[in-house]
Parts: C-alpha cells; sequence; structure tokens
C-alpha cells in the first residue's frame, strides 16, 4: 500500500494567544534532605497525644505552636485527623509543620 492511498484526518492544533509562564518555577530534590525536627528531641505525635489525653482538654485546648518556617501560631484545637491538627476557627495545621507545641 501506498501512503498516497490513506486519507488522514487533519489535527487541529488550538493555537496559543499568550505568554507561557508554567516552566519558571522549579524545585530541587535530594535523599539528603536537611529535616529540621531531627536537632531536636521533642516528639511533637506524643505531645500532641499528652494534650488531647489531659484531663483539662474537654473539647478543646490552647496552646503555642512553633512551625518549621519559624512561625508561631497561638491558636485553640479541637481535634487530630489523619496528619493535621484542627484549629477551632476551622484551620488545618499539619503535623508535620510543627516543631513544639505547648498547652498554655
Amino acid at each position: 500500500m501506498n501512503n498516497k492511498d490513506f486519507n488522514l484526518p487533519k489535527v487541529f492544533a488550538n493555537p496559543i494567544n499568550k505568554t507561557l509562564t508554567n516552566n519558571l518555577d522549579y524545585a530541587v530534590s535530594s535523599t539528603d534532605s536537611f529535616d529540621m525536627r531531627s536537632t531536636s528531641n521533642v516528639d511533637i505525635p506524643r505531645k500532641i497525644n499528652e494534650i488531647f489525653a489531659s484531663p483539662n482538654h474537654v473539647y478543646k485546648s490552647k496552646v503555642l505552636i512553633k512551625l518549621l518556617n519559624n512561625e508561631e501560631l497561638e491558636t485553640i484545637i479541637v481535634g487530630k485527623t489523619g496528619g493535621y491538627l484542627l484549629s477551632l476557627n476551622g484551620d488545618k495545621i499539619s503535623i508535620n509543620n510543627i516543631l513544639n507545641i505547648e498547652k498554655i
């Protein structure tokens, strides 16, 4: 058979009339990543469980949370789901981003 015997359909390519910027950001990953929590002896899941198991925790507990980005967050936590703490105002705080947590 010859290529002239086939009538292939035309392919429609939608024209792009804007500047593409999806390749401006990039990330670098390594197996030797530095975990800031490895320099601390704080067991975050244990501390969170102690707060929720405390006789003073009936529904909510006011806590001070130190995050990986050196941000301090004073909030009221009401629960825990998956890898997140749930606050009274509806925020989800990733447990992986917590350096320290203290009940106040």
